[in-house]
């Protein structure tokens, strides 16, 4: 079989095939609890929460699995699309950098996707970690093969790919039906990039939610006995021609041990400007004090985090990624999810400093990408001293790691108004020992809740 669709299939039998090892599973547990984490922190979002009750009990709306947040059921293309948002509306989730300089992945959104679909189908813990195995294993492969981003598309536009396959792999297809399912993917249309650029709105937090409902239903049309049309990678309209390709090796696997995990809810390009200015907010007496504030960065940093809006961001999604908006945020205060939220942004003292925050390119910080991801920030105050901080990369990074007290510590923050003490404990407690758990009931508990009643949060 020389396609790659084919090619494609049958790798992703091996990855299934094959056990991990001990090191493999705490790598891939290490990001599902992370990834917990930053759903639970999602859940305080009741403004968000209530557009899912309006999906779920509109025309068409259906039932039999659970929609994250609301307390209600709707279909399984319903509930994988909104469950999905709530891995990256906090912003926490980890990223998957390719050593090439191809492209960015954030693993984590999948481990939404395969709790529904453990949810759906009744998984055992250890079933549920070998799904989200796959799914790392194949977003990162894309990540390594493609860079979509640079061709006006998502940089996550290949997740209807991936899904399409881990997916299928879940439904039990066959090799051939798990080729027609990725070609099938490919007719569903490649995601833009225009959520991430102009006035940046919180479909931002939508576009892997978008990509795993359709790779989902590409699969289940597969099953069905559904035909796509051939070469959808690399035939004369195929995916190469519309995302820049540095082609697929299937020689070695990527290495998820370099998976870069968030201290910060924030776009992952503000990660070490937020660490930056932190460490920089001790050395100031007053904010009063501050003239001005120049933050050098890498281009890539500047092309997602230093759009024309990110001075005046409109949307959660907006100030999360804008690297002005964290800086400014970081000086004042450490970062936490509420900051991001439309009261806090027309805070007096937060807008005088943003109005003082320059955003540049650093050519030599530019060719540390993606090996490191640089920023430096000059604080010039009042009196004309200035004072000066730099990082390599960020906290989280593999070279300055989260521990697994602190990756706990982040899933108990998050989870303190959804479960009591105990019961925190034992989700915990579940989710680092979820290879033995019968059921994922235990981590879907919380998720259950209904979280719409009272006011509303940005």
């Amino acid at each position: 079989m020389g396609e790659l669709e084919e090619k494609l299939a049958r790798h992703t039998r091996k990855i299934v095939d094959r056990p991990m090892t001990p090191d493999e599973m705490q790598v891939i547990k290490r990001s599902v609890a992370d990834s917990y984490a930053g759903i639970c922190a999602s859940l305080a979002d009741t403004s968000t929460l209530h557009k899912f009750s309006k999906v779920v009990t509109g025309p068409g709306a259906g039932s039999g699995i659970p929609v994250w947040g609301v307390g209600r059921e709707s279909s399984i293309t319903d509930a994988v699309f909104l469950n999905a948002i709530l891995a990256r509306r906090s912003d926490l989730l980890n990223t998957y950098v390719s050593p090439a300089a191809m492209g960015i992945v954030h693993p984590s959104d999948n481990v939404a996707l395969a709790l529904v679909l453990g949810d759906w189908l009744k998984w055992t813990g250890k079933q549920f970690l070998a799904s989200v195995n796959v799914l790392f294993n194949l977003s990162a492969r894309f990540a390594d093969s493609y860079d979509p981003e640079t061709k006006g598309f998502d940089h996550d536009a290949a997740a209807t790919f991936w899904v399409a396959l881990a997916a299928g792999q879940a439904l039990g297809l066959s090799e051939a039906e798990l080729v027609e399912a990725q070609r099938i993917a490919g007719e569903f249309g490649f995601t833009s990039n225009q959520a991430a650029v102009g006035d940046v709105t919180d479909w931002k937090h939508c576009t892997y939610a978008s990509g795993a409902m359709r790779g989902l239903q590409a699969a289940r049309l597969a099953l069905a006995g559904f035909t796509g049309p051939a070469s959808i990678y690399q035939g004369e309209f195929g995916t190469d021609r519309f995302y820049r390709s540095g082609g697929m090796s299937f020689d070695a696997e990527p290495d998820l041990r370099t998976i870069i995990f968030k201290r910060w809810p924030a776009l992952f390009y503000c990660q070490t400007p937020i660490d930056v200015a932190r460490e920089l907010s001790s050395r100031i007496g007053e904010v009063t004090d501050i003239r001005q504030v120049k933050v050098e960065t890498y281009d890539r940093a500047l092309r997602n985090g230093a759009t024309p809006s990110a001075d005046n961001p409109t949307s959660r999604a907006g100030r999360t990624h804008s690297i002005a908006y964290c800086v400014a945020t970081a000086l004042l205060k450490p970062v936490e999810y509420a900051d991001f939220d439309g009261d806090r942004a027309r805070d007096p003292q937060l807008r005088r400093l943003l109005g003082r925050i320059s955003v540049t390119e650093d050519s030599a910080m530019t060719k540390k990408f993606p090996s490191c991801t640089p920023c430096r920030i000059s604080i010039t105050l009042e009196d004309g001293e200035v004072i000066r901080q730099g990082r390599d990369y960020s906290r989280g990074d593999p070279r300055d790691p989260l521990s697994d007290d602190e990756i706990s510590d982040k899933v108990r923050r998050n989870l303190k108004d959804l479960a009591s003490p105990s019961d925190e404990e034992e989700i915990i407690s579940g989710l680092w020992h979820a290879e033995r758990l019968d059921g994922l009931a235990v981590l879907q508990a919380p998720l259950k809740q209904n979280r719409t009643r009272g006011g509303t949060r940005e």
